[in-house]
C-alpha cells in the first residue's frame, strides 16, 4: 500500500540503527508515513517541522532519555500519542519514566509484533478522537460567537423593527383618529341637515334615536349594533329632504293614496344620500327597511319576519311609537300607554312582537321620559375652559352646536355667549369629567 501525506505520521526514536530496521519492517505493511530519529535531539528538530500523529521511543538513549524527550515532545505536539519502549524490568522505574514523560503507553523489549501494531492503532484512534474533539469543540466556539453576534444583531433588528412598528401603529392611530373625527363631522352635518329644515324635526330624530337604543340594550344587542340603531333612528327622515314641502305640511293621517305612496319613498332617499359613505351602510340598510312589515305587506320588498333586518324592525316601533305620541299618525293626542296599545294591537301583523314585548318593558319603567329636574344646567357664566360637555349641546330648535365631549375652550365660550345674546336663548348645558362624542350614545 501506498504511504501518501494523508496518512498517520509516525516518529519512531532509538539510538540503535537495527531497532529503527526492525521497527520499519513492523510498520510495512501499514498505510503509515514513517519518519525516524537515532537521538532525542534528532527527534525534537523532526517534530519542529512535522506533525506526527504518534511517537514510539527507546527509553534508555545517550544525552536525553525516551522519558525526557517525550515530555517536551507534550509540550510540543501535545495531541501526538507518546508510547516508551523500555528494556527495565524494574517497575518503579517504568513508572517514573512514564510520569516524567506523560506518555500514554508503554511496551518492553523485546515486544510482540501484533501487540505493538495494536497499540499504534488504539494511539491512532485516540490521536483522531482527540483532534477532532478539538476541531469540534474550535467549531462550537466559533459558531458560537457567531451566534451571540448574530443574536446581537437580532437584538437589533428587532428593535428597529419594533420602533418601526410603533411608529406605523402611531400613524395609523393618528390617521383612525382623523377618520373618526370625520366619521363625527359627517354625522353631525346630516343630523344638523335634519334640525335646520324646517319640514323635519330634531326633537322627533332624537326621541326616536333614543329609543331605538334602548329597545336594542333590552334586546341585548351588541354596543356597535345599538349604535347603529341609535344612528339609523336619528336619520331615519333624512330622504325627506327630497319631498315637496307640500308633501311634509301635512301629517301621514292626512294625506291621500297617492302622497302615501310618494311618501314612503323617503328611505329610499335616505339609502341614496348615505350610499357613498361606505361606513354608513348598514345604518342605510335599516333606514331603506323601516317600512316593511312583520306579516310582508310593507314595502318596498314585501320582506316577511325575521327576512327584515332586526334594525328595522326597531326602528318601526320606535318610529311609529313617536309618531302616535306627537299626533303624527292621528289627530287626537295619546298618552305613552295609549301609543304602546296601538302599537301592541298591530304585532305581528306590522311588527315584531319580540321588539313589541321590549318597548312594553321601557314604557312600564318609564324609561323612556327624561325629566328635566333630573338634569343638573349649568349657566354660560359659569362655564371655564377645561370642563366637558356630558351631553351633545341643542338649541332650542334641536340644531347641535357641540358635541358630547367638547372640552370647553375660550374660544368655544366666546361663541356660546355670543350666540345666546344674538338668539336670546338660555341653553341647557350639562357638564361632566368624562369625554365623548358627538351624536354618541347617552348613558
Amino acid at each position: 500500500m501506498t504511504v501518501t501525506e494523508n496518512h498517520p505520521t509516525l516518529l519512531c526514536v532509538d539510538d540503535e540503527i537495527s531497532i529503527l530496521k526492525a521497527l520499519t519492517r513492523v510498520f510495512a505493511a501499514k498505510p503509515v508515513r514513517l519518519l525516524q530519529a537515532n537521538s532525542g535531539k534528532a527527534a525534537l528538530a523532526i517534530l519542529q517541522q512535522e506533525s506526527v500523529h504518534l511517537i514510539i521511543s527507546d527509553m534508555r538513549m545517550p544525552e536525553m532519555t525516551g522519558a525526557e524527550l517525550l515530555a517536551q515532545a507534550a509540550v510540543m505536539q501535545p495531541d501526538a500519542y507518546r508510547i516508551l519502549m523500555t528494556g527495565y524490568a524494574d517497575l518503579s522505574s517504568t513508572i517514573s519514566a512514564i510520569n516524567i514523560g506523560k506518555i500514554h503507553r508503554y511496551v518492553q523489549k523485546p515486544w510482540d509484533n501484533q501487540e505493538l501494531l495494536d497499540i499504534v492503532d488504539e494511539g491512532i484512534k485516540y490521536f483522531l478522537l482527540v483532534r477532532n474533539n478539538k476541531l469540534l469543540t474550535q467549531k462550537i466556539s466559533r459558531q458560537n460567537k457567531e451566534l451571540k453576534t448574530l443574536n446581537h444583531n437580532l437584538e437589533e433588528i428587532v428593535q428597529q423593527r419594533t420602533q418601526q412598528l410603533k411608529k406605523l401603529l402611531r400613524q395609523l392611530k393618528a390617521n383612525l383618529e382623523t377618520l373618526d373625527k370625520d366619521h363625527k363631522a359627517l354625522l353631525e352635518v346630516l343630523y344638523n341637515i335634519i334640525s335646520i329644515n324646517p319640514q323635519l324635526s330634531g326633537e322627533f330624530a332624537l326621541n326616536v334615536a333614543n329609543t331605538c337604543r334602548s329597545l336594542a340594550r333590552t334586546l341585548e344587542l351588541s354596543r356597535e349594533q345599538q349604535q347603529r340603531c341609535y344612528q339609523a333612528g336619528l336619520f331615519s327622515e333624512l330622504g325627506k329632504v327630497s319631498l315637496p314641502p307640500n308633501l311634509l305640511q301635512s301629517p301621514f293621517y292626512k294625506l291621500d293614496n297617492h302622497e302615501r305612496q310618494l311618501y314612503l319613498l323617503h328611505p329610499q332617499q335616505a339609502e341614496d344620500i348615505l350610499h357613498p359613505a361606505g361606513h354608513l351602510l348598514p345604518v342605510a340598510e335599516i333606514i331603506a327597511q323601516q317600512f316593511e312589515r312583520f306579516n310582508g305587506s310593507g314595502v318596498p320588498s314585501q320582506r316577511i319576519g325575521t327576512d327584515i333586518i332586526l334594525g328595522a324592525r326597531i326602528l318601526a316601533v320606535a318610529r311609529d311609537y313617536w309618531g302616535h305620541l306627537l299626533q303624527r299618525l292621528q289627530p287626537q293626542k295619546y298618552s305613552q300607554h295609549e301609543a304602546l296599545d296601538t302599537i301592541k294591537r298591530l304585532q305581528g301583523t306590522h311588527y315584531d312582537p319580540d321588539v313589541v314585548m321590549a318597548l312594553s318593558k321601557l314604557v312600564s319603567r318609564n324609561a323612556l321620559t327624561k325629566a328635566a329636574s333630573q338634569q343638573q344646567f349649568i349657566p354660560i357664566s359659569q362655564l371655564q375652559p377645561g370642563m366637558v360637555l356630558k351631553q351633545n349641546l341643542y338649541n332650542a330648535r334641536q340644531m347641535l352646536l357641540l358635541p358630547k365631549g367638547h372640552s370647553i375652550t375660550e374660544s368655544s365660550l366666546q361663541k356660546l355667549t355670543q350666540y345666546q345674546r344674538k338668539h336670546n336663548e338660555q341653553l341647557q348645558i350639562v357638564i361632566t369629567g368624562l369625554a365623548g362624542s358627538a351624536l354618541d350614545e347617552e348613558e
